[in-house]
C-alpha cells in the first residue's frame, strides 16, 4: 500500500512540475507580450497584441510574460482567444 502511495504522490509531483513548465514559454504561433525590452515579432502592451488578432472565427493565444501592463483592453473578436 506504501508503494502505490508513494509512486501516485511521485506522479502528481511530477505532472504538477509540467503544468507548471508548460506556462514559462509561449505556445507555438501565440503573441507574445512583454514589458521593458520586447524581441523582433513581441508586443509591449496587451491591447497592441488584442489589435494585431485577426476577426475571424480562429482559434489564437496571447501569452503574457510578467510586469506590469497598465492598460484597459477591450476584446471584441468572434472567435476563441486563450490568454
Amino acid at each position: 500500500m506504501f508503494r502505490v502511495l508513494s509512486y501516485l504522490t511521485t506522479c502528481l509531483l511530477l505532472l504538477r512540475v509540467a503544468y507548471a513548465a508548460s506556462r514559462t514559454s509561449p505556445p507555438a504561433g501565440a503573441k507574445v507580450v512583454r514589458a521593458g525590452t520586447t524581441n523582433s515579432g513581441e508586443f509591449s502592451t496587451v491591447s497592441a497584441a488584442v489589435n494585431s488578432l485577426p476577426n475571424d472565427s480562429t482559434s489564437q493565444s496571447i501569452f503574457i510574460y510578467p510586469g506590469t501592463y497598465t492598460e484597459q483592453v477591450s476584446i471584441t473578436r468572434s472567435g476563441p482567444l486563450t490568454v
